[in-house]
């Protein structure tokens, strides 16, 4: 810190201002699109609004940008593989507001979204009258502001909360999902139960889990179109009916429960929910429910997947009943054979025959 050198450069115009930030900050580590997005909005405050919106559009992003380190060190700390990875920026929470912000790209970039307000904001300062420009400036910053705020509320509660602890950092909520789920934490229905009576011990929150475990990881299919236009139409006007009964009818558009259970009796390997579905299934045997500190120690043992009887067995297929290897197979990736199991004990059975795995299996955390 003794050792750096301060830059200054005075502009009087603001345009060649915020020209001389964007080039001199892309020399180094490239700005994201949400700071483009922030020296964007303030330019245009600048130009023509005589710079009234300057300190909320600073204070807004400032907020966001802290809000956002907030996120990034629980997703770290939590292991939520969305948000710990590499690439994860306030881009990626950018583009995801964006998709319940507006109707205007179901799939779009942060590019994309920077493009937009420059676009709109071109437009409106062609006006005589500039306070469009001053309610869309306004109302676009300070619903970031409360998109970012309401997903940081949500994975705080993964520290707090079973359930969102096993939707984010167990089952790994897919990422087309995370517009919705936000807006329904703004819209403060998450955690609120069901409206018919045959539901009404499950909330919003187990909905979500529900198609994102059918499908998302077991269908493996993503109808990304759909999920972001209904993030985007629901509000504070939209009932707590329709919104329950498009994500029951959404689910069992995309996977009902027959479909499911074929799902759950073929080639099962490889579905992204398994660890959430073998963990859910221990409780089931055992009678009770893990606490939030022993999932999160379960998560440092790193579950993975096992096969029971071996992928290269290295004993006679006839003496576990299997005619020949074709028949071994068709069974071989189905959920009677597989379970869950620590990655330390995982690695130490490999191929061991099934009667050879037991000791292994006894002392696992899992039932």
């Amino acid at each position: 810190i003794e050792k750096l050198e301060i830059m200054e450069f005075v502009e009087n115009t603001e345009g060649d201002a915020i020209r001389i930030f964007q080039t001199v900050n892309d020399r180094g580590k490239l700005l994201t699109n949400m700071e483009k997005a922030k020296s964007l909005l303030i330019y245009f405050s600048n130009r023509y609004l005589k710079k009234k919106l300057d300190d909320k559009i600073n204070n807004c992003f400032s907020d966001i940008f802290e809000i956002y380190d907030d996120i990034k060190l629980l997703g770290e700390d939590l292991n939520i593989n969305l948000i710990k990875n590499i690439e994860f920026n306030e881009d990626n929470i950018m583009r995801y507001h964006f998709v319940s912000y507006s109707d205007d790209n179901y799939d779009a970039t942060a590019p994309y979204v920077l493009e937009y307000l420059k676009n709109s904001l071109i437009l409106m300062r062609n006006k005589t009258d500039y306070s469009q420009m001053e309610d869309f400036i306004t109302n676009y910053i300070e619903s970031l502001l409360l998109f970012f705020n309401a997903l940081k509320n949500i994975i705080d509660k993964c520290n707090i909360q079973i359930e969102y602890f096993k939707l984010f950092c167990i089952l790994n909520l897919s990422a087309t999902l995370y517009p919705l789920i936000v807006k329904l934490e703004i819209l403060n229905i998450l955690d609120k139960n069901l409206q018919k009576p045959e539901i009404a011990s499950y909330t919003f929150l187990d909905l979500i889990e529900l198609i994102d475990v059918r499908v998302y990881k077991t269908r493996g299919t993503d109808p990304r179109a759909e999920i972001s236009k209904f993030a985007y139409y629901i509000n504070t006007d939209t009932d707590l009916d329709e919104i329950q009964n498009w994500l029951i009818s959404f689910n069992q558009r995309w996977m009902n429960l027959d479909e499911f259970r074929s799902n759950l009796n073929g080639y099962i390997y490889g579905n992204r929910a398994l660890n959430h579905m073998f963990i859910e299934y221990c409780e089931e045997l055992s009678g009770k429910k893990f606490s939030i500190d022993e999932l999160k120690k379960i998560m440092t043992k790193v579950p993975n997947i096992e096969h029971i009887l071996s992928q290269t067995p290295k004993f006679s297929l006839k003496n576990y009943g299997f005619k020949n290897n074709d028949d071994y197979v068709e069974h071989e990736h189905t959920l009677g054979n597989l379970t869950v199991l620590e990655r330390s004990l995982n690695s130490s059975v490999q191929n061991k025959n099934p009667s050879e795995k037991v000791q292994f299996y006894d002392r696992s955390i899992f039932k």
